[in-house]
């Protein structure tokens, strides 16, 4: 209602905005100036929750949506030079299907791109490990990461084993590195939403739009976690298997491409990079 009366009626209403914005020589003295600052610090302003109790304004999407579907229509058309993704590591995120009419998929990406996922159904552990192999082999990728939660994904990490590829399982109710996320699901799902939203490509896949602009997030014992996904899977008729494959792929943190790296003793010429494995952060 408030919404629809300053923007869609705005012309039958007095709208006064209050803004705790510490940039804002206007701003309330309701709301710490401090604590206002390092709220915006920590979640940035386009945080719906920060844009709605500190801004003073209206989010793209409801108070607790990970992605508005304006974020995530602006990374479907945006688009990338080979440049701007090229010397990243090219990476490849396997959710296995873990009932009938769930999907198995297979979702590449290399830095700021992502590229259209394969999709697989009914297929055997082994037969999903072949095509993995078989991605690997044509498009070159140098981690792949399999969802391993309940187990599901064990025998295609076993079968990878088998065939020389040691791929790196997921479980998603582990340990996240960043201790600000309950569990390795729901950091991996942030920074995802933190690769759309500071430049990352998706492919245009109008399911992929429903998946990732559907769960919401919340706090549990001072943590964020995201919404279940059997919750996820019952508001939208199917599994998100599209976005937790691409999730997958944000499991560690970005590494330049092996092929890009510089080798102790020796000189590349002709690269440049700001990637530096020896830097320390203050």
């Amino acid at each position: 209602m408030l919404y629809d009366s300053c923007v869609n009626n705005r012309e039958l209403t007095t709208v006064v905005t209050i803004t705790a914005d510490p940039d804002d020589p206007k701003r309330t003295s309701r709301v710490d100036k401090d604590h206002a600052a390092e709220m915006i610090k920590k979640h940035g302003r386009s945080n719906p929750w920060v844009m709605a109790t500190i801004l003073g304004e209206f989010p793209d999407g409801s108070m607790n949506t990970l992605l508005s579907l304006k974020e995530v229509e602006d990374s479907m058309k945006r688009g990338l030079r080979e440049q701007d993704y090229s010397f990243a590591q090219k990476r490849l995120g396997v959710d296995v299907a873990r009932f009938g009419d769930d999907r198995t998929v297979l979702f590449p990406r290399q830095g700021l791109r992502s590229f259209k996922p394969v999709e697989i159904r009914n297929a055997r552990t082994n037969e999903i490990a072949a095509r993995v192999v078989q991605a690997k082999a044509k498009w070159g990728s140098e981690m792949e990461f399999v969802d391993d939660t309940g187990g599901y994904g064990s025998g295609v990490v076993d079968s990878l084993l088998q065939a020389g590829v040691t791929a790196t399982p997921v479980n998603f109710a582990s340990k996240a590195i960043d201790p600000r996320y309950l569990n390795k699901r729901a950091e991996i799902w942030f920074n995802m939403a933190e690769w759309i939203k500071r430049g990352g490509c998706l492919p245009d896949i109008p399911e992929l739009v429903r998946e990732l602009t559907a769960p919401t997030y919340y706090f549990q014992n001072g943590k964020f976690q995201i919404e279940p996904k059997e919750q996820i899977k019952e508001r939208l008729g199917a599994s998100p298997d599209l976005a937790d494959a691409l999730a997958m792929t944000f499991a560690l943190p970005e590494m330049p491409s092996m092929k890009n790296q510089f080798i102790i003793g020796t000189e590349r010429k002709n690269f440049k990079s700001e990637y530096d494995p020896f830097a320390t952060k203050d």
